[in-house]
């Protein structure tokens, strides 16, 4: 079974040093994930992920390009293994930036998720055709305007039409939904208390616009 590094709250490697998942989220034990933001800046874009109905964080609903756990002795950068895991391995990723660690609670019941979360964003050339899901665990991929976004999480409009496109039992099928903030993963938490996705999309808009000091 995949093995986890551990670490206490200030981010030092603790005893056990390593320990299963399961132990991970049964204990409440801090761990490092990793997240991706997919951007294309000639279409002014930043790629969503629709999570699929499995999850135990946050089922159905949207969030990084790319994501999961980093196996113990892994580096953050090699979280980069998810996005070809997740989207496809012929994506040309043209640029990769570190936006900083995301500390990041959630509890749900005997499910207790304690993660310092390394987030990139990344830019890409790449259209929603060129995604290739990972079936099982990406229900879809979708593209947001970025400064669509920026006014949706500032509460400068309360909804966003985006195109993506989802698995369904044929294979895939395009669609375009009209979304909300309601519809991110830990809404809450996320949203109302960081402003966690608030901050990426104007680390988004700044990053394509070629402006340094990026930090989440």
């Amino acid at each position: 079974m995949e093995q986890i590094d551990v670490f206490d709250e200030e981010f030092q490697v603790i005893e056990p040093y390593t320990t299963t998942i399961d132990v991970i989220h049964k204990q409440g034990l801090w761990h490092q994930t990793f997240a991706c933001w997919l951007v294309n800046p000639k279409e002014n874009k930043i790629f969503l992920q629709l999570r699929g109905p499995w999850n135990r964080i946050g089922p159905n609903t949207f969030d990084a390009s790319a994501s999961g756990h980093l196996s113990a002795g892994e580096k953050p950068i090699d979280g980069f293994r998810e996005v070809e895991e997740e989207l496809g391995k012929n994506l040309n990723l043209t640029d990769k930036t570190f936006l900083g660690i995301n500390r990041n609670v959630i509890i749900q019941g005997t499910y207790i998720n304690h993660e310092f979360c390394h987030i990139f964003i990344a830019k890409t050339e790449n259209s929603l055709s060129d995604f290739e899901l990972q079936a099982g665990e990406v229900t879809g991929i979708f593209a947001i305007d970025i400064n669509e976004a920026i006014d949706l999480f500032a509460d400068n409009r309360e909804s966003v039409s985006v195109k993506g496109k989802v698995w369904n039992k044929d294979g895939y099928e395009t669609t375009t939904r009209t979304i909300t903030k309601k519809d991110f993963c830990s809404y809450h938490d996320r949203v109302e208390i960081s402003g966690y996705y608030l901050k990426v999309m104007i680390m988004a808009e700044r990053y394509i616009n070629g402006e340094k000091a990026l930090r989440v």
